[in-house]
């Protein structure tokens, strides 16, 4: 809360320092005052109060009824955000106090001197320039309302010179604060540095209208012309190499340039010819042969758990799902289960979940079922990654840290993944060589990650497993005419010591949304990057199909069939209200925007007739289930977003009763036990 008051009180007070210097000279009659910029600022009072006013009243109905805090709570929240704005205030002002008594000093000094003051001030006295607003009333320190004296006694030159003195005060003032967010940026490593996004977003916008301020102050016309070659140069050196803003993959080497591989038609084609996938598919045997080795039945049935992107919405949900349905299970859940993909959200709680299965195998005394794991993965993400966009990535993107050889940048996809290992208390540190073992011997349930190749929309997929059949649809193994259409990132990168990649980096690079995440990355020829999951498949149900085509001979003569547990954010009849064009803006804004809001539904449909045709083939070989977040009130579902609000984690948490889910739960225990 003092964060955020002291962000509020930096942005106004930059707004009040920006018009300052860019309008004050309209004023005139200022420069004959003591105290300038206090009463620049009283006067320019009334549309701060009225933001401020109303930002409190979003507050407190925001805390009372959104975050369900008790009212004490919310009064101690203002009353801290109110103490950090007076104390951002009352600093400025001190500092213009001081600054001003310094400038009244100085020129008091030659203004007693008459001869210095002809020679200082040259020129005659002037009127009220054109430019100059009309004002006859001004409020003074003390809230008196005031006539404004006449100025057309002062020669131009002493106006002007008192102006530029508090000019470059206050231009000071910006330094001052542009250089305090740069060293905030150095201490992010300690939790009482990471800001309150509200107060990032603030601080990012205050340091923006004074920079914006300052450009036009120096260059006037040319500001524009200015900012055009400034981004020529960024350009320039962005290209050679000289300076390098991109996210890598943790983990991944990138150093060795001459190794990078190609990524071309030839290479994929390559990784996955007849010898790859017969030598991956054999590999494979081996992990569903010792899979089946575990279980206490001659044919069990064999589990495939989807989950959805959805942020922290899926991820609560999500998680809470598995250790429901985990428990009421006794264990058979995450015993019988075999592959876990999925996308964003979904996949940072089953990758949580699956991380605590494992870890259980060499400590009983976990708990997988203790609540206070959904409580973890439901914990805020989004202060820190809009702390670090603020603080490291737009002005100071140049501390890095150092996994082996290789150095990263630290900006807000590192912010991300520490914020992850932290609220999930460190249990996904490390990199995938430390899961290898216990994938192979089919001790825990595979884990693939997807992200997508942004130039081309190929699936890129992180497993700990030779995976290269996966990468084109079983019927076009081996035909060369057609592309792969995903790729096994180990084999790709093979050169790169892929096993070395964090886990925390996969995770994220399977949830990196646009802008809110950077794009990672890839040491390739020509480099490409990859984004979200969700844009592919935001349900994980592709994956786990093209699996069971591969192997749906094994799993015939071996299983009781397959059951593909869908877990997502998103009811399945997603019938709504339709999005209607009532005003010309809209119509005009509407096929833009449509895509976006359609994707996921476009996805489902492709899924649900993908679904429906593998079923048809053997009606009793394949079952989904499909747990789905049902909110109480279907105009209030949980947003899609990286911060949960208490109501939020509540609806999240009782989706898990509704009667549609219950019916659910109640199918998929009997078929499994």
């Amino acid at each position: 809360a003092l964060f955020t008051g002291i962000a509020l009180g930096v942005f106004i007070m930059s707004w009040n320092i920006t018009t300052f210097i860019l309008h004050s000279h309209r004023f005139r009659f200022l420069a004959t005052t003591s105290n300038l910029f206090l009463k620049y600022c009283i006067n320019n009072s009334i549309i701060p109060l009225i933001f401020i006013i109303y930002y409190f009243i979003k507050l407190y109905h925001y805390n009372i009824y959104v975050e369900l805090s008790p009212e004490g709570e919310t009064w101690v929240l203002m009353a801290g955000i109110s103490i950090g704005f007076l104390l951002s205030v009352i600093i400025s002002f001190a500092y213009f106090f001081g600054t001003g008594n310094t400038i009244d000093r100085s020129m008091a000094a030659i203004v007693s001197n008459p001869g210095e003051f002809t020679k200082t001030f040259t020129g005659s006295n002037t009127h009220p320039l054109p430019q100059e607003m009309k004002v006859n009333y001004y409020l003074n320190a003390s809230l008196r309302l005031l006539k404004v004296r006449g100025t057309s006694h002062y020669r131009q030159s002493f106006v002007d010179a008192i102006f530029k003195k508090y000019h470059l005060a206050a231009i000071a003032s910006i330094v001052i604060a542009f250089v305090f967010l740069i060293t905030v940026g150095f201490f992010l490593e300690n939790k009482y540095f990471i800001m309150p996004a509200a107060a990032s977003v603030l601080i990012f916008f205050g340091l923006m209208v004074a920079v914006i301020g300052a450009l036009v102050y120096f260059l006037q016309s040319w500001s524009l012309p200015g900012v055009i070659l400034l981004l020529i140069v960024i350009n320039f050196l962005y290209k050679k190499e000289i300076i390098d803003f991109r996210n890598k993959a943790y983990g991944l080497q990138y150093s060795n340039k001459k190794d990078r591989p190609l990524y071309d038609q030839a290479t994929l084609e390559t990784l996955c010819d007849t010898t790859a996938v017969s030598a991956d598919k054999n590999s494979m045997l081996l992990i569903l042969e010792k899979w089946k080795a575990k279980q206490n039945q001659e044919k069990p049935v064999m589990v495939f758990i989807n989950v959805s992107g959805g942020g922290l919405r899926s991820a609560a949900f999500t998680m809470n799902m598995l250790q429901q349905i985990d428990s009421l299970s006794a264990g058979k859940l995450m015993q019988r289960s075999f592959l876990i993909s999925g996308a964003s959200g979904g996949m940072l709680a089953a990758t949580y979940y699956r991380e605590l299965y494992r870890n259980k195998l060499n400590n009983p005394t976990i708990n997988l079922h203790n609540k206070a794991y959904a409580e973890n993965i439901s914990q805020d993400l989004l202060n820190p990654i809009f702390t670090s966009l603020m603080a490291r990535d737009i002005f100071a993107s140049v501390q890095k840290f150092s996994i082996g050889n290789e150095k990263y940048l630290k900006d807000r996809g590192y912010a991300f993944e520490q914020q992850m290992d932290y609220n999930t208390q460190n249990i996904l540190e490390g990199s995938f060589a430390e899961r290898a073992p216990d994938e192979k011997e089919a001790r825990v349930p595979l884990l693939i990650f997807n992200s997508v190749v942004k130039t081309d929309g190929r699936k890129m997929m992180v497993c700990t497993q030779p995976i290269s059949f996966m990468m084109k649809p079983r019927i076009y193994q081996g035909d060369a005419s057609m592309s792969a259409d995903a790729i096994d990132f180990m084999a790709l990168f093979k050169k790169q010591d892929p096993m070395q990649l964090r886990i925390l980096t996969a995770m994220r690079m399977n949830a990196t949304f646009p802008y809110v995440l950077p794009n990672v990355w890839l040491p390739t020829k020509p480099i490409i990057d990859v984004m979200d999951a969700g844009l592919r498949d935001n349900f994980g149900q592709e994956m786990s199909l093209r699996f069971i085509d591969n192997f749906k001979e094994w799993i015939n003569e071996n299983t009781g069939g397959v059951v593909i547990l869908q877990l997502r954010d998103r009811t399945i009849d997603n019938w709504q209200q339709q999005i209607e064009t009532k005003t010309f803006t809209e119509m005009v804004l509407t096929p833009g925007t449509m895509l976006q809001h359609n994707w996921y539904k476009m996805q489902d449909y492709a899924q649900t007739d993908q679904y429906n045709y593998f079923k048809g083939q053997d009606s009793n070989f394949i079952t989904k289930y499909n747990m789905q977040y049902i909110a109480e009130k279907q105009d209030n579902t949980a947003a899609l977003n990286f911060h949960l609000t208490g109501r939020e984690k509540r609806d999240l948490l009782f989706s898990y009763y509704n009667p549609i889910n219950q019916e659910a739960i109640k199918s998929l225990l009997k078929k499994i036990k």
